[in-house]
């Protein structure tokens, strides 16, 4: 068995502090090194404050209590707290171990939630010798390496995707259009029409959560606390069981339906990955026109921004129906649709595969995390 010994966080690190801030002016899309806040990345700038390996806690604010691994040479704010061991431990390990214990409720009861670095460093943690830290952060980060392989992957076949829409539909360089004609600057045969009259805009709904029998069901119920950065959505915080569903504004709807954030965080855009429910606060995308969700995805992603300018509210932002009918948009000729649909549905479809093998790669991993932390998985 692997011996454990007790450690005050602070003694295993030869630097435990939180980072300086920074003006949000100096934060750029195209400075030198990482700017590392509590919640990860927040761009990038030309100088930094810290050069090593380390394990970072988030701070403050919701989410107080984050951990991350970082290595090489980045600025890291006052939001951050660098835990940078000694050479006795391991970063990656400490990284790990870190983020199984819940932080987060260490902190404050303040409306700003928070973290005391001095109560941080007087944590009491178990720790083995650092040869069993160093196995253990081996097969973990293999995993982490793989995931963040696929990740990239992603992004690449995303940006294509987008490309691919944009020299079509945007820079006209569609297949034939060197002999295509024109009028009034657009293709002939294609038009320009409001966004209502080629998808429907569908609404949700919530059943009432005085019914217990409503909810932890098998139906994924899609809020916009489960919006994601990339392009499908897996899974949802909440669920509803068929009963829920039956007494839901909201239907089930199909995979591959564009979900759209209309209420606080609005403009955020979805592929459902596989059939959900969702609440009032989101609207659901499809077409009895456009025969391509994928040409009405990235359709609608270039109006976010006017629909997000357009949003109004009290205390929240809101999209309302009425919003998409100011809206205008080019409607292209079926046939030019169903080409471009066949060519990024491959794109579409790798990147669903790559979600599908990281997501399984990360339950693989989860489930080795707690065995190996413990001691009670032998490694060589």
């Amino acid at each position: 068995m692997v011996e454990y010994k007790e450690y005050r966080l602070g003694t295993l690190c030869k630097r435990f502090s939180s980072g300086k801030g920074i003006s949000a002016d100096l934060i750029n899309e195209t400075g030198i090194y990482p700017v590392i806040g509590g919640n990860g990345l927040r761009g990038y700038t030309d100088t930094y404050n810290f050069d090593g390996e380390c394990a970072v806690i988030g701070r403050q604010g919701a989410y107080c209590g984050n951990v991350q691994y970082f290595s090489g040479k980045g600025y890291m704010t006052e939001h951050a707290v660098v835990t940078e061991p000694n050479k006795e431990n391991n970063a990656k390990y400490l990284t790990y171990k870190l983020s199984r214990l819940s932080l987060g409720r260490l902190s404050g009861q303040a409306a700003q939630p928070g973290l005391s670095v001095t109560k941080l460093a007087r944590l009491r943690i178990e720790m083995p010798p650092k040869c069993y830290q160093d196995k253990v952060a081996g097969i973990l980060s293999a995993y982490d390496s793989l995931i963040e392989v696929n990740n990239k992957r992603i992004k690449v076949l995303e940006q294509m995707a987008e490309n691919l829409y944009k020299e079509w539909f945007v820079r006209f360089r569609f297949p034939g259009h060197e002999s295509a004609e024109f009028e009034d600057g657009i293709p002939k045969g294609w038009e320009v029409c409001k966004f209502s009259t080629i998808a429907n805009v569908l609404s949700g709904g919530t059943p009432s959560t005085e019914h217990e029998e409503y909810y932890g069901g098998e139906i994924p119920f899609y809020t916009p606390k489960d919006s994601t950065d990339g392009y499908y959505v897996f899974e949802t915080i909440s669920s509803l069981t068929s009963e829920g569903l039956a007494h839901c504004n909201s239907r089930l709807y199909p995979q591959d339906t564009i979900m759209i954030t209309a209420r606080g965080t609005v403009g955020n855009l979805n592929l459902l990955a596989v059939p959900m429910a969702m609440n009032q606060s989101c609207y659901a995308l499809n077409s009895d026109v456009i025969h391509s969700q994928y040409f009405l995805f990235f359709l609608i992603k270039r109006e976010i921004q006017k629909l997000k300018k357009m949003a109004s509210g009290g205390v929240f932002d809101t999209i309302i129906v009425d919003t998409f009918n100011h809206i205008k948009v080019l409607k292209p000729d079926e046939k030019t649709i169903t080409k471009f649909d066949k060519r990024v549905s491959e794109l579409m479809k790798e990147t669903f595969i790559l979600s599908i093998q990281n997501r399984n790669l990360i339950k693989q991993r989860d489930l080795l995390l707690p065995r190996l932390m413990s001691g009670k998985l032998e490694v060589e």
